[in-house]
């Protein structure tokens, strides 16, 4: 398609659908050497990004937690590759990231069977109109959208490093703007008290989270060739948040996209080549943002330290 990548939205990228970031990118990209691990890989644009990727080539492993829908998901997904004579492949493990337990089974799985991954997409996200808290006592929204995601992260790292060059792309949202990190706050939510808990506080906190998250694994892995991206995927009619009163009223109002829209940018972040001097930075519509240039590596080094705490002190 011969589109350039600017420094900030362009109108023309907003519309790119996951199948025109493929072929934008075909030329330079041996699908067939990319190992694409999805979280949240059952529904919406996680399962978008299993189809899209499988179909170009790559070698896919789709995460969910409910063992009928990642069935009919891999089902579904290994029928079409089937169709269109793709080279691609899915498999699906089971993977509840409301659960230390879950998680820490699933990355044993993994490397029992000898999996090899190059490329990680937190995908995976969670809205809950109560409070909530996870298997391990955690706020649900924090827990799922952040700290389960770590800590699958730092059990794959070996295996991310093992075959590098790799990439981990976290998906956001541009709801994380707004108050920064209030740790005390998060403790308390995590401790079980209820003060100030608010669903869009609550998920503000956890996707701007995700984009600490990136920012932290650039500064750190980026020797060890691995980069990591954060992104907004744009406003999607998913079932995310489908529980919440307004939230469908208020998307009404919103330029929205469709699901094969929505998934383009975690894949532009997933496979451009050249992108390794934009480790750590935000996208949205496939161009880079700014958003995440205005962290120390001291307010990293806290949110790194705060992260790995909550992970040790839970995890026996």
């Amino acid at each position: 398609m011969g589109i350039s990548v600017s420094s900030s939205g362009s109108p023309s990228r907003f519309h790119l659908t996951g199948e025109d970031i493929i072929n934008e990118c075909k030329s330079s990209v041996n699908f067939n050497e990319k190992s694409v691990l999805i979280t949240g890989g059952t529904n919406g644009i996680g399962l978008e990004t299993c189809r899209v990727l499988a179909c170009a080539g790559a070698n896919v492993y789709a995460l969910g937690r409910d063992q009928s829908k990642l069935e009919n998901v891999v089902k579904t997904i290994q029928n079409e590759l089937k169709e269109k004579t793709s080279s691609g492949s899915i498999q699906g493990y089971i993977c509840d990231l409301n659960s230390f337990q879950s998680i820490k089974e699933f990355a044993d799985k993994f490397e029992q069977d000898r999996c090899q991954v190059n490329i990680l997409i937190l995908n995976a996200g969670i809205t809950n109109f109560n409070y909530v808290k996870t298997i391990d006592e955690l706020e649900q929204t924090i827990g799922v959208n952040h700290i389960g995601q770590a800590y699958l992260t730092k059990l794959l790292l070996p295996n991310l490093i093992a075959n590098c060059p790799s990439r981990i792309v976290v998906v956001s949202s541009d709801l994380h703007a707004g108050p920064p990190l209030n740790y005390q706050m998060l403790d308390q939510w995590n401790s079980g008290m209820k003060n100030g808990w608010h669903i869009a506080r609550s998920y503000q906190q956890s996707k701007l989270a995700n984009v600490l998250f990136a920012r932290a694994l650039a500064s750190r892995f980026q020797s060890q060739q691995i980069t990591a991206y954060s992104l907004h995927p744009g406003v999607i009619k998913t079932n995310l948040g489908s529980g919440i009163p307004l939230l469908g009223l208020a998307k009404s109002f919103l330029k929205t996209k469709t699901m094969s829209e929505g998934v383009a940018t975690s894949i532009f972040c997933a496979i451009k080549t050249d992108l390794e001097n934009e480790t750590g930075k935000y996208f949205a519509d496939s161009t880079v943002q700014n958003d995440a240039d205005k962290w120390t590596e001291q307010d990293l080094e806290q949110f790194w330290n705060w992260t790995e705490k909550i992970i040790q002190d839970k995890v026996k």
